[in-house]
């Protein structure tokens, strides 16, 4: 059967598409494959996580609420004095709640409660941890340390706290000794520096230990957390911070209303001082100009407001007057058309009935002109009366005219004399006001300097009288904080599942990666995926201390000769039309255990009754002869080639454990194994073997180490392709079998040496992975 049509020769390696898809089952048996591994690494990690996970300290968290904002009457009106915080004013609660988790609290709440004195707050009271091992002073010489060390008694106890910079400066000093530098002179700290560091210290830990959060967005309670080593403690300290926290606004309030107090009883006097004063400029300059309270200024101003609309308004009838007797001039001047559409001809009643009486003669002369001419006296008298009461409506047109002339004029007079009484009025005000000017200035400021000290003088007596505080605070708890009974931190419960859960996350990950990096093939079915040729062959490897060579004389009913005899197997249904006589064995690489299982295939063979030669076509390296302990002198496969006939009896050694003949490589030196392969002879050797022999069997040097085996790859029946098992690079063996298929290559399949049954079966490569378990097949063949 010839394989070459079903190789896979895709450049980019070879790679089908089902190479990269990755099944469930796939990765079970991945960690079924390194569970020892997993196991191991997992037990591990899980033993580091839970000592560390009970050498925690327990801290506990207690939690207190207050409600922030609260809504209630006012006594009194002092709103500019103390301002409070409402419910709903968002903005306000989110300042409260800096101020909950500011310095100065925190301070307050320390020195209330001792907090200094505590190991957990103070850690110059704690016993030496992995900081004093961090200090550089105790790996210096004693003569040194005078000059580094501070010269009072607190050094030890400022490293103790293990502040940033004291170890800064521990290092730098030691780092300027170091390099022959004089160290600067350290500052020696009084009882009261260290005492108020030891409270800076304390406050900045009970800071990072303190939570404050709202129950809800836009919510007016508060919740204060406070986690500790001690449960007592953190809810006595939880329960502290909003008493300290209602005492210093109420403190904050009358310190604002003390203030305020004193600072308005000094403007109060400013001010008394101010409105007697004006007053009583007001009396002496009444007295001086001899003025009296009196209403004669507003009766001046009624009455000029009243003139002055009694002219604008004739000043309007004036103007429509005037406007209606131009109309009307404009109306009568020229050939007079249209006056009669003029308001005051129409509203004329006379000028009506004289139009009306002229209509009617102008009908009366229209029925005469179709009786009588012209000149008829009927005709004549009526066209007189027409003319007639036209002259009588001009008459009254004119008369019209003549009294709007007259409105006109009445208006103009009406005009100037209102004009005339308004500038008498003004100049007697102007005389009048130009006295009371001054007066009503100083009146003016009189009223509101005692406008001003009454409004100071309410607000004093309001303050006074509350004390500057409100019935209540703005805050007040609603929930106190119990003692808690768990431990909030650490959740063993939960952290246990976590480590458990991460140690098998990693080890599982671990033994991806493992997988990933391993590059070698490990089964049949990768062999056909991957490389695109049939696996005819899965030889286990042999005990140690074991030459197989040797083993599959010594125990032929072992997994190893079951394995060479499925090869067999495979060889022989490889050609069904020809029979397999001649066999090259070769790999990819030196160490893959080709010359091993060519010489364990020959035995094989030969055993069975078969007359078998074994060829040593490595003319560089002699392998079998090694492996088998014959002399790599004797005369061989060159020696051969190079004689004129085919005896090969002088050219071959009998094994003496088994029928098998051998052929060395021969004892000719400085031959070039590629002509030698090439030449015709060898081609008749090989044609004279094939005839004498039921199996010749060839061990070729590497494919990627020289060209031999790709030359007499041509020359035989069938190529066995080594591979060493989970060890040659896919990419190798993948380089290999494509210089072979280019010189043509009739390779009969891929054999995977060195094979570890243990480790292969219980991995379960595909569906080989289940017969080749090792537990089944070693108690199939022990059986």
């Amino acid at each position: 059967m010839n394989t070459r049509a079903n190789i896979n020769l895709e450049p980019a390696g070879f790679e089908e598409e089902n190479e990269n898809e990755i099944s469930l089952f796939e990765v079970f048996h991945t960690l079924w494959f390194r569970r020892r591994l997993l196991l191991t690494v997992a037990l591990f990690i899980i033993a580091v996580g839970l000592i560390m996970l009970h050498q925690k300290p327990l801290r506990y968290t207690a939690t207190s609420s207050i409600l922030i904002g609260l809504k209630k009457a006012q006594i009194v009106d002092i709103e500019a004095v103390v301002s409070g915080i409402t419910a709903g004013n968002y903005t306000a609660i989110a300042g409260e709640i800096q101020v909950l988790e500011s310095r100065g609290l925190a301070r307050k709440v320390v020195e209330k409660l001792d907090l200094v004195s505590l190991p957990e707050f103070n850690p110059s009271l704690r016993p030496p941890g992995l900081s004093s091992y961090l200090n550089p002073i105790q790996y210096i010489p004693d003569s040194w340390k005078p000059s580094v060390e501070p010269q009072t008694e607190q050094s030890a106890a400022t490293l103790d706290e293990q502040t940033e910079q004291s170890l800064q400066d521990y290092v730098s000093d030691a780092w300027k000794l170091a390099l022959g530098a004089t160290p600067e002179a350290k500052k020696v700290l009084t009882e009261e520096e260290q005492e108020e560091r030891h409270i800076g210290t304390a406050t900045s830990i009970f800071r990072s230990k303190l939570k404050i959060s709202q129950t809800k967005s836009y919510s007016s309670v508060v919740k204060i957390s406070f986690e500790s080593l001690d449960p007592a403690l953190a809810a006595r300290i939880a329960n502290e911070v909003p008493e300290r926290y209602i005492i210093g606004q109420l403190e904050a309030k009358l310190e604002a209303t003390e203030k305020a107090t004193t600072w308005l009883n000094d403007q109060l006097a400013e001010l008394k001082i101010k409105v007697e004063d004006s007053e009583q400029a007001v009396q002496l300059y009444r007295e001086q100009y001899d003025i009296t309270e009196t209403q004669g200024g507003e009766i001046v101003i009624e009455q000029l407001s009243a003139i002055n609309s009694q002219l604008i308004i004739a000043r309007a009838e004036r103007a429509q007057a005037d406007a209606r007797l131009s109309q009307m001039r404009k109306l009568t001047s020229g050939s007079g058309s249209g006056v009669e559409s003029a308001s005051e001809v129409l509203s004329s009643p006379l000028i009506q009935g004289l139009q009306t009486q002229e209509a009617e003669l102008a009908r009366t002369v229209s029925e005469y002109s179709s009786v009588y001419g012209a000149r008829h006296p009927k005709m004549i008298q009526v066209k007189a009366e027409i003319a007639d009461v036209r002259k009588r409506i001009k008459l009254e047109i004119n008369k019209i005219v003549a009294g709007l002339k007259n409105e006109v004029d009445v208006a103009r007079i009406r005009e100037r004399s209102l004009d005339a009484s308004l500038n008498e009025f003004k100049q007697a005000s102007g005389e009048q006001n130009r006295e009371s000017v001054q007066l009503r200035s100083l009146e003016r400021e009189a009223a509101a300097n005692r406008a001003l000290f009454e409004t100071f003088l309410s607000r004093f007596k309001e303050t006074s009288s509350t004390g500057g505080l409100q019935q209540e605070a703005d805050a007040r708890v609603i929930s106190k904080a119990v003692v808690p009974g768990s431990p909030s931190y650490p959740n063993k419960q939960r952290a246990t599942i976590l480590i458990i859960a991460g140690a098998f996350f990693f080890a599982a990950m671990l033994v991806f990666l493992l997988q990933a990096i391993s590059s070698g093939i490990m089964s049949p079915e990768q062999v056909e995926n991957q490389l695109g040729i049939p696996a005819i062959g899965l030889i286990p490897r042999t005990p140690k201390g074991v030459k197989p060579q040797d083993y599959i004389l010594e125990k032929p009913g072992s997994s190893y000769a079951e394995s060479l005899n499925s090869l067999r197997t495979s060889l022989i249904l490889s050609g069904p039309d020809e029979a397999v006589k001649t066999i090259q064995v070769t790999s990819s690489v030196p160490e893959e255990g080709k010359s091993t299982l060519a010489i364990s295939f020959a035995r094989l063979l030969a055993q069975s009754g078969k007359k078998v030669i074994l060829v040593d076509t490595d003319l560089r390296r002699a392998s079998v002869e090694i492996k088998l302990g014959l002399s790599t002198k004797s005369k061989g496969l060159t020696d051969l080639v190079m004689a004129t006939d085919n005896d090969v009896s002088e050219y071959v050694i009998k094994d003496e454990k088994s029928k098998l003949l051998i052929m060395p490589k021969g004892g000719a030196e400085y031959v070039n194994a590629s002509d030698v392969f090439s030449s015709h002879r060898m081609q008749s050797i090989i044609a004279f073997l094939r005839k004498n022999f039921d199996y010749v069997i060839f061990d070729t040097p590497p494919v990627m180490a020289v060209s031999d085996a790709r030359i007499l790859g041509r020359l035989v029946d069938k190529t066995v392709f080594v591979v060493h098992w989970d060890k040659t690079p896919k990419k190798v063996v993948k380089a290999a079998l494509k210089q072979l298929i280019t010189y043509d290559v009739d390779i009969a399949g891929c054999v995977l040496q060195q094979v570890n049954l243990k480790r292969y079966g219980s991995y379960g490569y595909g569906d080989s992975g289940y017969y080749y378990h090792y537990g089944k097949y070693g108690q199939y063949y022990s059986s």
